[in-house]
């Protein structure tokens, strides 16, 4: 099992917009393709990062799945009317996890 933490960091002034494509359509879509979002955040000094968990049986896995993520049809037709006064996104930060051996929750 890994875990993957994701940092998004959305252009200037589409921090709303950001929250409201995940809340309306991008959370529905993980769920539908079974990805496995553990918890979600927004940071709280108003820059509008959202920061969120996921959970993966291996890294391949991961891979795989972004990859067909890409190129799902309900993703690029999200995508496109959700940008269609540019882009979201300033930037996005992938960091695959595992927890320490000698770390017991």
């Amino acid at each position: 099992m890994i875990y993957e933490l994701r940092q998004y960091i959305p252009m200037p002034g589409k921090a709303e917009a950001l929250s409201r494509r995940f809340r309306d359509s991008t959370l529905a879509l993980f769920h539908k393709l079974g990805f496995k979002v553990v918890d979600f955040w927004e940071t709280t000094d108003g820059s509008g990062e959202l920061w969120y968990l996921m959970e993966w049986p291996t890294e391949a896995a991961m891979k795989s799945a972004w990859d067909g993520f890409k190129t799902n049809p309900d993703w690029v037709a999200t995508k496109k009317v959700t940008e269609a006064d540019g882009p979201l996104v300033q930037n996005i930060q992938s960091y695959p996890l595992r927890r320490a051996a000698y770390f017991k929750p």
